[in-house]
């Protein structure tokens, strides 16, 4: 094998197959703020989608409840409400449907059937820690030829160690068909 001369020109061509230091610390910081603004990124849409997965979440049960009531009172052949948070409202066949909203530490939302009353909202254990409230009246019947049964509920609920809350208030009247 003939001996190659070492000139610089052999040299340059030997180690000029890597990266300078100053190429990878460049290289590694264009890195470093992609890597920041994406996840930057990613964390606002996992937060938006979060809070509206708990809006929509609240706007389900307070269309179920609301759907629920609504049923039943037009329905119903008479309705009456005691003290705001009671309604009973009277069946053609003379079964009797009560609601209570109890208020308290706990507020819960029943409806009774005769055969036992069911916790449509229970604060205590409904998934996602929905609760229900309502400003002064619960239930108000406002009218009597034909019965309008006024409903005004707040729902809330807070989710991720109460980082989004939601506060969704409903109200609505219905009229009790049967009475007109």
């Amino acid at each position: 094998m003939p001996y190659k001369k070492v000139t610089k020109k052999n040299l340059e061509k030997r180690y000029s197959k890597g990266f300078t230091l100053i190429e990878l610390l460049l290289s590694i910081s264009l890195l470093a703020i992609s890597v920041g603004i994406s996840s930057d990124i990613i964390v606002t849409l996992v937060r938006t989608y979060t809070k509206a997965q708990v809006f929509n979440d609240t706007e389900q049960v307070a269309g179920f409840i609301f759907q629920k009531l609504q049923n039943d009172v037009k329905g119903s052949v008479e309705a009456t409400s005691l003290n705001g948070n009671t309604l009973n409202l009277t069946k053609k066949d003379g079964t009797t449907i009560t609601y209570v909203l109890s208020t308290g530490l706990n507020p819960q939302l029943t409806r009774d059937t005769g055969s036992g009353a069911i916790a449509l909202i229970d604060s205590a254990s409904s998934v996602g820690g929905i609760s229900i409230t309502c400003d002064s009246l619960c239930f108000e019947v406002i009218n009597s030829n034909p019965a309008i049964v006024k409903i005004n509920f707040i729902f809330s609920q807070s989710s991720g160690a109460g980082l989004f809350n939601t506060t969704l208030q409903m109200e609505d009247a219905f009229v009790v068909r049967k009475t007109y």
